[in-house]
């Protein structure tokens, strides 16, 4: 008898916990999540909802919509920002206890030069951020799944199951040998096979271009120097930077440097106006460094006023000795050499036969020109018999 009652109270008891336990086995999303769902969709009107192993679409109006555990409703949005991909899911958690809003999350790593392995290496971090909850992380019972793969660069996992909200993040590692300004991988969920492309940054370092000054005279009559660091990210070991510029020549155009070192190049400027300057080593390269050349207004002061003080001088000299000396003639003779002297030792043929410590400036230029001046008058006077006989006032 005891035992008869003792089963017939299991039965009795049997009733009330079967419904509690299939209650518990999934929950009902009602209508105002469902509206915040719809209303960020690009297709309002229709609902995916993704079931282990199958997917169907939910059109239509809907109250609500029972889900069990493993289950997903997902939409696709039209708009995005940089750290969400434009897809929501509406799910519950494991326990069947609290609703789901997921939005997948990336933290983007820029890829960074690793000199060790002389490729650039970064990383994407894939979340699902819940922001119902955002402070807790919940267990899902079917995993969200996305698949992944890159444009020229490797991508490790190229699967991700995500099995819960929130932090910790999942790491996926991106290597390349020789990347561009950003690398693309594209990111596709399980229910949209379109998926969406990530835009990587990649950081590369830079060679460093630093020209003395920024502006020199133009004419071919100045040389700009230029120094040129590789960085040390490069290494110990020795590479060839090659230098290129819209309008010169470098000289050298190909440097050998070691990472961190630095050397110097140089540029003689061509014509007027602006000049960009280029390094490369790949995979590394500077940025455009822009170099003007101007008029060469106070080189051509200095010169003409140094010829013009020395043709003075010479003529003074020549007057002295009882020469007679036209002061017109050694006037425009001595503008005439002492700016040929000048731009000649501005080329780098220095015709006074003097070595000169300092070779820029306009006191450089001024000196120059009057000892062009005072010094070639009289040899051009004897290699042209006409000119030195109108410098002596004796012109036939």
């Amino acid at each position: 008898m005891p035992t008869r009652c003792a089963v017939l109270c299991a039965l009795a008891l049997a009733g009330p916990l079967a419904t509690r336990v299939g209650a518990a086995q999934g929950k009902v999303i009602e209508q105002p999540v469902l509206t915040r769902l719809r209303g960020d969709s690009t297709r309002p009107r229709v609902l995916t909802r993704i079931s282990p192993g199958r997917t169907d679409t939910l059109r239509g109006h809907i109250d609500s919509v029972w889900l069990r555990p493993g289950q997903v409703i997902a939409v696709t949005l039209d708009t995005t920002s940089p750290a969400t991909l434009p897809f929501r899911y509406l799910s519950i958690d494991s326990a069947a206890a609290a609703t789901l809003y997921l939005r997948p999350a990336v933290e983007i790593e820029p890829l960074a030069y690793a000199g060790a392995a002389r490729e650039f290496r970064g990383a994407l971090h894939v979340g699902l951020e819940d922001s119902l909850d955002p402070a807790e992380s919940h267990r899902l019972a079917s995993p969200i799944r996305f698949l992944l793969n890159g444009d020229r660069v490797s991508v490790a996992p190229s699967a991700l199951s995500l099995m819960h909200t929130n932090l910790p993040f999942e790491r996926v590692s991106l290597a390349a040998a020789s990347p561009g300004e950003s690398v693309r991988v594209h990111i596709r969920p399980a229910f949209n096979p379109r998926g969406v492309d990530v835009w990587v940054p990649v950081q590369r370092p830079a060679i460093t271009l630093e020209p003395v000054t920024p502006a020199v005279i133009g004419l071919w009559l100045a040389v700009a120097i230029v120094h040129v660091t590789l960085p040390t990210e490069a290494g110990t070991t020795p590479r060839v930077v090659r230098l290129s510029a819209k309008r010169a020549i470098p000289e050298p155009s190909e440097l050998t440097l070691a990472g961190g070192e630095t050397r110097d190049a140089k540029v003689r400027s061509v014509g007027i106006g602006p000049d960009t300057l280029y390094a490369r080593s790949d995979p590394f390269h500077s940025d455009r460094v822009v170099i003007v050349y101007t008029w060469p207004i106070r080189f051509l002061a200095a010169a003409l006023l140094g010829g013009l003080l020395g043709s003075v001088v010479a003529g003074y000299g020549a007057r002295r000795r009882g020469k007679g000396t036209s002061r017109g003639a050694y006037g425009l003779g001595g503008l005439a050499t002492g700016l040929l002297v000048a731009i000649a030792f501005a080329v780098g043929l220095n015709l006074t036969g003097l070595e000169l410590v300092t070779q820029y400036g306009e006191a450089v230029v001024f000196v120059v020109a009057a000892l062009g001046a005072l010094l070639g008058l009289p040899g051009v006077g004897k290699a042209v018999p006409t000119l030195g006989r109108a410098l002596e006032g004796r012109a036939r």
